[in-house]
């Protein structure tokens, strides 16, 4: 048995230092015809190496990739299923995100990045460069996330709830003037962290970018671009404040009438759908403040938000959300309560606001599998009901 083993370790490395020259097959038949080993021995130990090697790559959790530099492919796919208490909303799966993940770099100072997603319809989600020859200064170039709202910027894959709160699309999401842009956009960024302490910590991460101002995979449709900037402080280990601020003028379609359909009776602007011949495109204002906070304390954790946007015709926008976590068993079962509140129109006469209140469960089976739960309560107060449109929501999340 001593000698199998001896064999064994003596083919293994013969196998890798050949790098693929010869098989290990090659390396059996070469001991047998040099009369080093037996063919009953030689098939023994042949079995025994085979059965090591499948037990290293079941065990094996990144596969290299061939190129000639540095390269990794990663990804993910959410599986969702909404229950709808909405009548006219039907109840049913969707494949939410289907995330393909590339990165890599040239060097230690530079790096890249394409992500994309397949669901709905492929397209391209990240597409960018990383200059970065010192921590407290780093350029990126192409398309990324807007560094506006701590939420925003968080990754979909790493959310604790399955939806983000309402407020989240006045930056770049489902609620923006320009539609759901993933909150990305094209363009240049200055960043970087300062002020390191005692403990290798930075105190300080900073954001400044100029953008197009029209989102995911579009050209700019004006001479204008967009400017953001965010300021995340680290006081503590486990205590983060940010402050985010954009200004743009940017260009997307309204309609010829929507100036004149203020209805006094609910105060606020009514969208009118009107024939394509009247739809114009039109310069806007689109600017955007926010503050947030970020607590994580052991199992226990803690966000709050609030963001302002003005959004053409004098619209001003807003809402904030809470948000806390706590795992009852550490790294595997969290639980979450979110309430959020969102503002449509601040101007109004009357109040807008719709609000929802998620309670949620997290179950984390290992480092690539995630469940989640939640219970989505709706309420407004608007002077007509709009009806329950509570929701029940599950997904299951499988990165790679």
């Amino acid at each position: 048995m001593n000698t199998k083993k001896l064999l064994l370790t003596l083919i293994a490395i013969l196998t890798y230092s050949i790098s693929n020259a010869q098989s290990a097959d090659d390396v059996f038949n070469l001991l047998i015809q040099k009369g080093l080993v037996k063919q009953t021995e030689a098939d023994s130990i042949r079995a025994e190496y085979a059965f090591n090697q499948q037990a290293i790559k079941e065990k094996q959790k990144t596969f290299g990739v061939l190129s000639s530099r540095n390269l990794s492919i990663g990804g993910y796919t959410q599986l969702r299923f909404q229950s709808l208490q909405e009548p006219k909303k039907i109840d049913g799966f969707d494949i939410r995100r289907a995330r393909l993940d590339i990165k890599g770099n040239f060097s230690p100072e530079w790096e890249y990045r394409l992500q994309t997603d397949f669901a709905v319809s492929p397209k391209i989600i990240d597409a960018y460069f990383v200059y970065k020859p010192y921590d407290g200064f780093k350029i990126t170039g192409g398309q990324f996330i807007i560094p506006n709202s701590l939420e925003s910027t968080t990754s979909d894959n790493t959310l604790e709830t399955i939806d983000r709160a309402q407020v989240s699309g006045l930056v770049g999401r489902n609620k923006d003037a320009i539609g759901d842009q993933n909150g990305r956009d094209i363009g240049l960024q200055v960043s970087g962290s300062l002020f390191q302490n005692s403990s290798n910590r930075f105190l300080l991460d900073y954001y400044v970018s100029y953008f197009n101002g029209q989102g995911i995979n579009k050209g700019d449709l004006n001479e204008a671009k967009d400017i953001a900037a965010r300021l995340v402080a680290h006081p503590t280990a486990f205590l983060d404040f940010g402050a985010s601020y954009s200004n743009g003028y940017d260009n997307w379609e309204t309609t010829a009438a929507k100036a004149a359909t203020y209805n006094p009776a609910i105060g606020s602007v009514i969208t009118i759908k009107t024939p394509a011949t009247n739809a114009i495109n039109t310069n806007n204002v689109q600017n955007r403040i926010g503050a947030d906070v970020s607590l994580n304390y052991n199992d226990f954790n803690l966000r709050a938000e609030y963001l302002q946007a003005q959004q053409g015709y004098g619209l001003k926008k807003d809402g904030w959300y809470v948000q806390v976590g706590y795992f009852a068993i550490p790294t595997k079962l969290q639980f979450v309560a979110k309430y959020d509140t969102f503002n449509k129109d601040l101007n109004a006469s009357v109040n807008n606001k719709t609000n929802f209140l998620t309670l949620g469960t997290n179950v984390y089976l290992n480092s690539f599998t995630k469940i989640q739960l939640n219970y989505k309560h709706y309420s407004d107060n608007f002077a007509i009901a709009s009806g329950n449109k509570d929701e029940i929501v599950a997904q299951l999340q499988l990165k790679f």
